[in-house]
C-alpha cells in the first residue's frame, strides 16, 4: 500500500506545481527557464512522471511566489488562500501602475 500512497503524494505535488505555475501566469517554458530546466521537465513534474529535486522545488516556490510548504505539506488551504491573495495583490499593483502610466 505504501506504493499507492507514494503515487498519490506525487500526483498531489504535480497538481500543486501546475496550479502554482498557472496562478503565477507562467508558461511551462518560462518557469523552466527561470529554474534552469526544460519545459519538458516542467511538464513531467506537472504530470507526476518525475519529481523535482528539493533545490528545484525551492526555485519553483520562489518563481511562483509560494512558500515551499505549499508543495510539501498535506493541508494547504490557508497557504493556498494566502498565495492566491498575493497573486491578486501583484495583479492589482500592475493594473495601478498601468493606469498611472496611461494618465
Amino acid at each position: 500500500m505504501k506504493h499507492d500512497n507514494d503515487k498519490d503524494e506525487l500526483k498531489e505535488l504535480a497538481n500543486r506545481i501546475r496550479t502554482a505555475r498557472e496562478n503565477a501566469h507562467l508558461s511551462q517554458q518560462t518557469l523552466g527557464e527561470t529554474i534552469g530546466v526544460s519545459d519538458k521537465s516542467i511538464s513531467a513534474y506537472e504530470k507526476g512522471r518525475s519529481q523535482p529535486p528539493l533545490k528545484k522545488l525551492q526555485k519553483i516556490a520562489d518563481a511562483t511566489n509560494h512558500p515551499i510548504t505549499y508543495f510539501t505539506q498535506e493541508d494547504n488551504a490557508d497557504i493556498a488562500i494566502t498565495a492566491k491573495l498575493q497573486s491578486i495583490e501583484r495583479e492589482l499593483a500592475e493594473v495601478k501602475r498601468l493606469l498611472k502610466r496611461a494618465k
